[in-house]
């Protein structure tokens, strides 16, 4: 039941995420936009794709660089997956054009100001092949998992000024060639959440006398629509997770294949993955699978904020994905409480992997040798 709901629920996002520039609002940035507090509210096309123009500083290479930081925010839906990329930060021409390139970095905020996933750099091989640029120095955040309704933000800026929790810039230091420029941002497979009631509440009483009588015989039925992702477990704190850590894209698996695939369990200023019980840690399809091999001994910073991550290995067959499915579940407790992390992935037909795929391996190896 859960597998197809998930199916149903990210399908959307999916084709949203071609970034079609025919279906984006293309608006242009509004100065002032320099913290969280005061983010530039953009909005949809279809309720799926936004587009802005904006820049960092200068835009032409006669004027000296300038600190600034742009805030952009948006309203989305639990479960989406939403693609965030940068286009034409990096520009043709070499160090004679007076068009300045900037070097983004990126960061997706929830509404409370945690940093839920970043961005600097994009790996040589996978530039060429994502719906963003072919640039491997414009930034872009793909299949972000919008962990529930409600107000998302994100932060543009320039390497090496990245972000952390709240919107903290990690440095000062601006780079003379490509810390300022032009960019254009596209957010895109994002749905609005559901509107709540905005009538004020209970109409007035009109019979004379007094409340209405209860005509609906009890408690009404609930939503058996199936539009909506299943409640996670009750109490579990919700953590980020990387599937094969640091592919750009949505991972790609084969299903009912032998093999094994790393995850990593991002920390954040309110989970401590160097923490978790690795005993409880389960992993797959619908996230109680007992596919866990190994956890690396250490903690790696996977993610680049400072903040030691904790990657592990899993068994693919144990994990029982199936095609069709559209994401991978972990689950287990840190300090006795339980926790649940979602992550977008591909499961396609069973076959041979393609020739390239070993170069998605990389993190599969390394955890190998743990």
């Amino acid at each position: 039941m859960k597998r197809f709901v998930r199916n149903a629920v990210t399908a959307a996002g999916f084709v949203a995420a071609t970034l079609a520039s025919n279906v984006a609002l293309a608006v242009v940035e509004l100065e002032g936009n320099d913290s969280i507090a005061t983010a530039q509210p953009l909005t949809t096309v279809d309720g799926t794709t936004a587009e802005v123009t904006g820049s960092i500083g200068a835009t032409t290479t006669s004027v000296a660089v300038t600190p600034d930081v742009d805030f952009y925010s948006f309203e989305g839906t639990q479960g989406n997956l939403v693609n965030i990329c940068i286009l034409n930060g990096m520009k043709d021409g070499g160090p004679t054009n007076p068009i300045r390139s900037v070097d983004t970095s990126i960061a997706l905020f929830g509404a409370d100001g945690t940093m839920l996933y970043s961005n600097d750099d994009v790996d040589f091989f996978d530039a060429a092949t994502d719906p963003c640029s072919p640039t491997t120095n414009d930034a872009r955040i793909l299949g972000a998992v919008l962990p529930a309704d409600g107000h998302y933000t994100v932060g543009v800026s320039s390497f090496p000024r990245t972000f952390s929790d709240q919107g903290m810039l990690m440095s000062t230091t601006l780079d003379p060639r490509v810390g300022n420029g032009s960019y254009t941002l596209t957010i895109s497979g994002v749905t609005l959440p559901p509107q709540t009631d905005t009538t004020g509440g209970t109409p007035p009483d009109t019979t004379g006398g007094g409340t209405p009588p209860d005509t609906t015989g009890g408690t009404p039925p609930t939503d058996t629509t199936g539009g909506t992702p299943p409640p996670v477990v009750a109490g579990a704190q919700q953590i980020n997770i990387d599937i094969r850590p640091r592919h750009p894209g949505v991972t790609k698996i084969w299903a009912n294949t032998d093999g094994k695939i790393a995850v990593a369990l991002l920390s954040s200023s309110s989970f401590n993955a160097m923490k978790v019980d690795r005993t409880s840690i389960t992993f797959g399809a619908e996230g109680n699978e007992a596919s866990l091999i190994r956890c690396h001994s250490e903690g790696i910073y996977v993610n680049r904020d400072r903040r030691k991550d904790l990657v592990c290995l899993f068994d693919l067959k144990k994990a029982s994905f199936d095609v069709g499915d559209l994401e991978g579940v972990v689950k287990g407790t840190v300090e006795g409480k339980p926790f649940e992390g979602h992550a977008a992935l591909k499961v396609v037909q069973h076959g041979k992997k393609r020739k390239h795929q070993r170069d998605f391996d990389h993190w599969d190896r390394h955890a190998d040798r743990r």
